[in-house]
């Protein structure tokens, strides 16, 4: 049965999805890789199917969870394992095992079948209005030919017998959703497939971090500190810096999507990291959540590799020639990701803190585990200063629970002027988290009490 509410209801599974998560937490066996390590999740866990939430369809994995996806979408299975999805008789596409699946997954990059994907499920809703979630009657399924052909001209689709037979047999009131509609759906739906965790890209010399509203209003916040760059994404550089530390706030909607994603549209009111974040994307610039990471992509030029002078030409002082590149040379390229982890921490400090947890322009407190403190500040503090302004911290930190004592220093990055922490280095700050570990208070000696929320889950 559909909900009452007309926002998605994929944000409210991802709550349980991440409890599931914690139990699977001690089957977890770690790999190595470039001297990195990697955490590969075993055990049963759940995943979501969405458009917005698809509730009718069935599912069937590879380790032999099977059954129908409920009103939040929800579908049931293994790590590792591979998951089929079907209406009825009517296969609609095999998937590895993710915590979300979107028609772009299904379609495996055939883009009729990713278009006419969103027709089927849009015009198989109940109540012919996926604005509240997509439910498809098992009227309709049953009804369903296993025959019609997903991969056709859209235009062609929507004509199709089958889907007219299907809906009639569940009593679907309207018509069959135009290519048009189905798009502008999906489109709609992007920002909020993108807001249910806050995630992180970190590494030893930059941490960036995004945190998307899930109300339809399109609001976000990121905040990066790197080192200043003076080259953008095909490392072409100039005399201008192109990436630096700081924040960027504002608002965002999905003009477009193919097989890496969505393409997006941003109107930052504050921005101050230059190109990073989403003021500056490319056209090839993608965006996409697999429901486990956040995975930002583009399409950049291979960099050639400049030959190596041989001992003998280095002896004697040969250079060669410089090779000059056609006019009609096509440039190679390559997909180049970005991949963002979900900020699930919640031990003790540890974890992300808001000034207002329902307010995106707000303040927000990062707590690393391995002591490095991060705030990325969109307003510019609560002080009326002509010296406060938006921007980034960079920090490392000590707590003491016991005592409630935070105490910061070595302080890399600070952009926030004289808003922030970056004035109380050395001296004792209090961050006394309530008994619910959801609150805390942070207070310190010329510092005004600040109550904060914890957001990460």
């Amino acid at each position: 049965m559909k909900t009452d509410n007309k926002q998605t209801t994929i944000q409210l599974l991802f709550a349980s999805m991440f409890l599931l998560g914690l139990a699977a937490c001690d089957n977890e066996q770690a790999a190595t890789t470039n001297k990195k390590t990697v955490v590969l999740s075993q055990g049963p866990t759940t995943g979501i199917l969405a458009d917005s939430a698809v509730e009718g369809v069935s599912y069937s994995a590879s380790s032999g969870a099977a059954g129908i996806t409920d009103t939040t979408g929800l579908y049931k299975y293994t790590h590792g394992d591979n998951i089929e999805f079907s209406i009825g008789k009517l296969n609609l596409g095999k998937i590895a095992g993710k915590g979300l699946t979107t028609p772009i997954d299904l379609a495996a990059g055939d883009q009729n079948k990713l278009l006419n994907l969103l027709i089927l499920f849009q015009s198989l809703d109940t109540d012919n209005n996926p604005g509240n979630g997509i439910s498809i009657p098992q009227a309709a399924a049953a009804a369903l030919d296993p025959s019609l052909d997903l991969t056709v001209d859209p235009g062609v689709f929507t004509t199709s017998p089958a889907l007219t037979t299907a809906r009639e047999a569940a009593d679907i009131p309207g018509s069959i959703k135009t290519a048009d509609e189905a798009n502008t759906h999906f489109l709609s739906q992007a920002v909020n497939l993108l807001s249910n965790y806050l995630w992180i890209n970190e590494d030893d010399d930059s941490i960036r971090f995004f945190r998307f509203s899930n109300d339809g209003s399109g609001e976000y916040l990121n905040g990066v500190v790197t080192p200043d760059d003076s080259c953008d994404a095909n490392r072409a550089c100039g005399s201008r810096l192109v990436f630096t530390a700081g924040i960027e706030y504002g608002t965002t909607k999905a003009v477009d999507y193919d097989e890496r994603g969505f393409k997006l549209a941003s109107m930052p009111e504050v921005d101050t990291n230059i190109q990073s974040g989403l003021s500056h994307t490319r056209p090839n610039w993608r965006i996409y959540t697999n429901g486990d990471e956040l995975i930002i992509s583009d399409i950049v030029i291979v960099q050639r590799e400049r030959e190596q002078p041989g001992l003998f030409d280095e002896l004697f002082h040969i250079t060669k020639p410089l090779e000059l590149s056609s006019d009609d040379e096509v440039a190679e390229t390559t997909v180049q990701e970005t991949r963002y982890r979900k900020m699930d921490n919640t031990q003790g400090i540890v974890g992300a803190w808001a000034a207002n947890k329902d307010v995106i322009k707000s303040p927000v407190f990062l707590f690393f585990p391995n002591n490095r403190y991060m705030l990325i500040d969109p307003a510019g503090g609560t002080a009326q200063s002509e010296c406060a302004k938006p921007g980034v911290e960079l920090a490392t930190y000590s707590f003491d629970a016991s005592s409630s004592t935070l105490k910061l220093s070595s302080f890399t990055y600070n952009t926030t002027g004289c808003s922030g922490l970056s004035g109380y280095v050395g001296k004792p700050i209090t961050f006394k988290i309530d008994t619910d570990t959801q609150n805390a208070t942070l207070s310190g000696e010329g510092l005004a009490a600040i109550t904060l929320h914890r957001i990460s889950h």
